[in-house]
């Protein structure tokens, strides 16, 4: 059986599986990506080292640097990995945006004030990262909400106000020029509203804090539903929108009075360090994923023996995956649309949901729909090795069904052939007794009479006519001979165990028949046991040398079992060739199911064993209307 994977299907939007995580426009030019990641970060180093002020200078610049060059290194490194990836790229937009804020270590009135603003168009850009991570989509409504709402501050509140203020608020991690920072470039007004810092400010910064809390609560969230691999690869995540909001409250709380301590400028570049984090996340995501894939194959491998059952399929399947809610659905009739569960019983198809994703997988052209963590889907292979493994165990047990119907098939047809052969030799017996027998007696009665007629006129001819008349009566003992040996109606009339005992009686070798709680069968098995214990009696008589008996036991332990022993000679089984008399014992025995065995020892004799599965007949066997006969007639078969 070939098994490989031919293509994987439809997800929840309906794309083929993995392409949420694909941006549009097909494969990125890595090279130039990566030549311009590098050159944003060498750029973003060089303005800072240029206009940046002492004493924080070195840190500042460090600070804005790493917010720049982790989550381009992030984004380069699985873009070369998976051309497209959409959280990758919004990762290098972030970049691009958080080399902006760069502008804001400049002294010129406009380039800072354009690099102040752009940390606040940066803030929404980072609340979407953390709830679209890790395939760069908003998953639920819930996410566009707070997303929606972290733009209204951003667009309203922070970047409105830069309209109506003299300056930005200081002190913040992003510059070093605290009270001698050049004023605010962008201001419309002649002088600022009261209101801007009386009301704005504070509700902004308690919004913000409130939004970012947000984010880590549906993320917990997401953790909570999510199976083992997506809560390993959320936590950092979480971990970085919790500090995020911690960072913030922190800091806006303890810059109130114009000045910070050390340790709070410390939680400040904490903060603006939250990119970088949220890039590191990320890979740490992608890294555990990666492990994952390890983990799972390593745990298919172990479950994949031959003794799993259906029903245990899919608890195996979810204990590898360690996804509890984890549903398989199979298309085994080959009509489309058309699913089963592991047991064949007409299924549903299962449906995306949210935290769920559906990955239709088709394997030697089966299919599998697996309805699983939606965050499997980050690495697509422990799917398809998953829905491989599902479909090498069911083809497995649909292949062992098939065989099993096909055995009992043909088990059923090789008993019917014995029936009928049976049928037939015990309507060829009673033509020949009923038939050819009843004409040779009549043609014997009437050459006895035309003899003893002519006795007296012509003795020449009743003296011919009584040498025809013997040559009839050894014709009649051969017709009944015949007649014997193609179906013995003492078989027919009493069973098994007198058949062969008269059997015995006329066997050239001393023979004994033993037979414990064997009563009477179905025709089909007793013919077949009756001729297999004639043909290794005959075989003993023929070639056992130097034998004195033979010694035939029968019994019922809940299979019919017989055994024809003998004290000869013996011979090599090893080396010795099965004639056709043993091939044709093994293949009678084999349409009604038994088996046969031969073994032998030299000097010390040969032993035929056999074994037949027994079904008491529903009735008696009814009799052919024979002469009932003492002995039946021993042939010549073939020699094992």
């Amino acid at each position: 059986m070939r098994t490989g994977r031919d293509s994987t299907e439809r997800t929840r939007s309906g794309a083929p599986d993995g392409a949420a995580l694909v941006a549009r426009g097909g494969r990125v030019p890595m090279r130039g990506v990566a030549a311009g990641a590098g050159a944003l970060t060498a750029a973003t180093l060089a303005f800072g080292l240029a206009v940046a002020e002492p004493p924080d200078r070195l840190t500042a610049v460090l600070v804005h640097t790493v917010m720049v060059a982790v989550p381009a290194a992030v984004a380069v490194g699985v873009l070369h990995r998976r051309p497209g990836d959409r959280f990758a790229v919004l990762l290098l937009v972030a970049a691009a945006l958080l080399a902006l804020t760069a502008f804001s270590l400049s002294d010129d009135s406009l380039v800072h004030s354009v690099g102040r603003v752009s940390v606040w168009v940066v803030e929404p850009i980072i609340v979407y990262l953390l709830l679209a991570f890790p395939f760069g989509r908003l998953p639920g409504r819930a996410e566009r909400a707070v997303f929606g709402s972290a733009v209204a501050v951003a667009g309203v509140l922070f970047a409105g106000s830069a309209l109506l203020t003299e300056g930005f608020p200081e002190p913040v991690p992003w510059d070093t020029c605290g009270a001698a920072c050049p004023g605010n470039a962008f201001m419309l007004s002649g002088s600022e509203p009261g209101f801007v810092a009386d009301v704005v400010r504070p509700v902004r910064e308690v919004l913000t804090v409130l939004v970012f809390f947000a984010v880590a609560g549906l993320l917990a969230r997401r953790m909570h539903r999510a199976a083992t691999l997506g809560r390993r690869i959320l936590a950092p995540v979480l971990v970085t929108a919790l500090i995020r909001a911690i960072t913030i409250a922190v800091y806006e709380r303890a810059r109130t009075g114009g000045t910070v301590d050390p340790w709070v400028e410390s939680v400040g570049w904490l903060f603006a360090l939250t990119p970088a984090l949220l890039a590191l996340g990320f890979a740490a995501g992608l890294l555990s994923a990666r492990l994952y894939v390890a983990t799972v194959l390593e745990r298919l491998t172990r479950r994949l023996r031959a003794d799993v059952t259906p029903s245990q399929l899919t608890a195996d399947m979810a204990d590898a995956l360690e996804d509890p809610s984890l549903r398989i659905v199979y298309d085994a009739t080959g009509v489309p649309g058309r699913w089963c569960d592991e047991e064949g019983r007409a299924a549903a198809a299962p449906v995306a949901r949210a935290g769920r994703a559906v990955s239709t997988v088709r394997v030697s052209g089966r299919a599998a729909a697996i309805d699983h963590d939606e965050l499997l889907r980050l690495e697509p292979g422990v799917v398809e090795a998953a829905a491989t493994y599902a479909i090498t165990v069911l083809e497995h047990d649909w292949l062992v069904r098939e065989l099993q119907s096909s055995l009992r098939e043909l088990s059923e047809s090789r008993a019917r052939i014995v029936t009928v052969g049976a049928q037939a030799r015990r309507r060829i017996e009673r033509d020949l007794h009923d038939g050819a027998q009843q004409r040779l007696v009549a043609l014997r009665a009437h050459l006895g009479l035309q003899s003893e007629r002519l006795r007296g006129d012509a003795p020449h001819a009743s003296d011919a006519l009584d040498g025809l008349a013997l040559i009839v009566d050894e014709t009649i003992d051969e017709v009944r001979s015949i007649a014997r040996g193609i179906y013995p109606s003492l078989l027919a009339d009493r069973g098994l165990v007198e058949a062969l005992r008269a059997a015995a009686l006329g066997a050239p070798l001393g023979a004994r028949v033993d037979a414990d709680g064997v009563g009477r069968y179905d025709p089909e098995i007793e013919t077949t046991v009756y001729y297999a214990c004639i043909e290794a009696l005959q075989n003993a008589a023929k070639h056992a040398a130097g034998a004195t008996g033979v010694w035939i036991s029968l019994s019922d332990t809940g299979n019919l079992r017989f055994e024809v022993q003998d004290d000869g000679a013996g011979f090599a089984v090893a080396s010795h060739s099965p004639g056709t008399g043993l091939m044709n014992l093994r293949d009678r025995l084999a349409a009604v199911g038994g088996v046969v065995t031969v073994e032998s020892e030299i000097g010390v004799g040969t032993r035929v064993a056999g074994m037949v599965p027994v079904r008491r007949p529903a009735r008696p066997t009814p009799a052919p209307e024979t002469e009932p006969a003492s002995e039946p007639a021993l042939g010549a078969p073939d020699a094992f």
